[in-house]
């Protein structure tokens, strides 16, 4: 063996690239040749030691040791792309499925363990990932194998190993088995490549979901009855210059951090339907618009649809839209209905639990319903923030009053006054419930008192209630509660996206780049709600993360061992499944192994 050195450059790019290859000569009839058996990339030490590492390299790799001490720098580079090189090997080779004995005789002492790499979760995404047509779908499009290969990558790579699209690139590297399950050579894939496959999926956003719909739909015999839609933001940690980033109302309370807004359109089930990329300071009913031309566009109007969305969209003109579109709708009142709630006998029980009960009454007024709900729960939970809203505006203004009879406390009138009006939007849920007096004497403040101004106002801002509206008017009382309810359960799993599925916070700059993330997260829900839907229906019920960490513990693993007759095995396989992976491969119908062994003889 030896190493050669290779300087390229692009067209049209004055830098050269240097790289180094290791070699090997080999005899054929026709005189000697010689072959690439491995990309070093750029080697750092001199040009004088690299005949000293390639022939430590060969020693590592026919078990012989060598005749000469090396130093620690040479040693552990050899050891590392002896390792590499091993590996290629291994993956080069067929499995073997006929599993017959082959007995060697081994020196226990010499038995060692490499190249440990998860395959657990990545085994079920790629599985389910295939389930639903992906690659059918890129296939289609026009992605060649390579392309088809890296997107499902980004894909997996975003289930287990939340991140950018770099850690992604260096996840599949050093810690993921995902390359060997993808018959993918990491070593020819570059990180940019990553990038480009990530601009390409988003290029063809549309046309992969509307596929995707399809396929889950007769995959899941999806009603699609029921339309939800939310919207949430991710954060960036840097403010350079973008279309797309905007300074908005974030749902994380990064308000000094730019913004943009993903919004999801979803079924009852939780499936995605479509995606949409806003500016980060885009107004929730504002956006709707142009949803509703996209879902129109993507059913043709064929069947009715009942939209359950919450307050923040509830727009008096997008419930004219959804009713002049010929469909339903049923949403959070944004404003208090006028209503005589006078006779308690009239309330329904609609759920009881050992958490409390959730009592309904129903009003009709012109084309839509009113359903008034109270919740003991919401209740105490709402009894609890009234407590810890008014204890924390109260110590504010007592902080401010004790300061007017300190030395370089804030006295001045107009002072003061900001400083109220500071509080006031600081504690806003509570503030405009409080009459707050200050009194002045020759421009200085004497005094700072405040009171409830209404004490039944103060009970019914947290009292537990709510009001839904519908255009729904045959629905009773519980029908209408429990459709609205499945927005909460949905949620949850918008909320299983944005914390466990790397939406926020964003580190992109370019806005295609920007879009490619968040599409990525959005595809990876999609697998992760197939997933979770095969475990319902086994009673299975647990987070993805929680999954995620239960499958994670199975490794693809390279045992080495010297055998009497001096030769060196290397053996290439799965660990034994753990009772969660056989509980995973009866819900989803797969393998509680995946790959199969590989076996190497020097």
């Amino acid at each position: 063996m030896f190493i050669r050195e290779v300087k390229k450059s692009n067209k049209g790019y004055k830098k050269q690239f240097i790289y180094h290859l290791l070699v090997e000569s080999y005899r054929t009839d026709k005189g000697p040749r010689q072959r690439t058996i491995l990309n070093l990339w750029e080697l750092s030490i001199p040009r004088d030691k690299w005949k000293l590492l390639a022939n430590r390299i060969e020693d590592i790799i026919s078990g012989q040791k060598s005749l000469f001490d090396c130093d620690t720098e040479i040693e552990l580079l050899a050891k590392h792309y002896a390792d590499l090189l091993i590996d290629k090997t291994l993956n080069n080779q067929k499995e073997d499925k006929k599993q017959e004995s082959d007995f060697e005789e081994v020196d226990l002492n010499s038995v060692k363990t490499s190249r440990l790499r998860t395959i657990g979760g990545e085994h079920v995404a790629n599985e389910i990932l295939e389930r639903i047509g992906f690659s059918e779908i890129l296939a289609k499009l026009g992605f060649n194998e390579k392309q088809l290969k890296v997107a499902k990558l980004l894909v997996i790579g975003r289930m287990i190993y939340p991140a950018s699209e770099f850690a992604t690139y260096k996840w599949a590297h050093n810690i993921s088995a995902v390359g060997e399950l993808l018959s993918l050579n990491m070593d020819e894939i570059s990180h940019n490549y990553l990038y480009r496959v990530s601009d390409l999926l988003i290029s063809y956003q549309e046309e992969i979901e509307n596929q995707l719909s399809v396929k889950e739909r007769n995959l899941f015999s999806l009603n699609e009855k029921i339309i939800l839609y939310d919207l949430t933001n991710t954060y960036f940690e840097s403010s350079k210059t973008s279309s797309l980033k905007k300074y908005g109302r974030s749902k994380e309370k990064r308000n000094d951090q730019p913004l943009v807004t993903l919004g999801l359109v979803m079924d009852e089930n939780g499936f995605p339907k479509r995606s949409h990329i806003f500016e980060g300071n885009v107004s929730e009913p504002g956006s709707f618009k142009e949803v509703m031309a996209k879902i129109e566009k993507q059913s043709n109007g064929k069947s009715t649809k009942t939209f359950i969305m919450d307050a923040g969209i509830s727009k008096e003109d997008n419930l004219s839209l959804i009713k002049s579109l010929g469909h339903d709708y049923i949403v959070v009142a944004r404003n208090k209905p006028e209503l005589n709630i006078s006779n308690e006998e009239d309330f329904v029980e609609i759920r009881h639990s050992h958490q409390g009960k959730v009592e309904a009454r129903l009003f009709k007024q012109d084309d839509e319903v009113i359903l008034f709900c109270r919740s003991d729960l919401k209740k105490s939970k709402e009894t609890s923030m009234r407590t810890k809203f008014s204890e924390r505006f109260e110590a504010d203004l007592k902080y401010a009053k004790e300061s007017l009879h300190k030395k370089r406390g804030t006295k001045q009138y107009p002072k003061v006054l900001e400083r109220i009006g500071r509080l006031k939007q600081k504690h806003s849920r509570v503030a405009y419930l409080y009459d707050v007096t200050v009194k002045e004497n020759n421009g200085k403040v004497t005094d700072i008192s405040w009171k409830i101004n209404s004490i039944q106002k103060m009970d019914e801002r947290f009292s537990g209630t709510y009001y839904l509206r519908s255009s729904r008017t045959e629905l009773t009382e519980q029908e209408i509660w429990n459709l609205y309810i499945s927005l909460t359960d949905v949620e949850d799993s918008f909320r299983s996206m944005k914390s466990y599925l790397g939406l926020r916070p964003n580190f992109h700059q370019k806005d295609e780049r920007i879009k490619g993330h968040l599409f990525i997260t959005v595809l990876a829900h999609h697998v992760v709600n197939s997933i979770q839907t095969y475990f319902h229906s086994k009673d299975v019920y647990l987070q993805w993360n929680t999954i995620r960490d239960l499958l994670s513990v199975q490794h693809r693993v390279t045992t080495e061992m010297t055998a009497r007759s001096a030769k060196k095995i290397w053996l290439r396989n799965t660990s034994e499944p753990e009772p969660f992976h056989y509980i995973a491969s009866q819900a989803l119908s797969i393998k509680a192994k995946p790959l199969g062994n590989k076996k190497l003889k020097t």
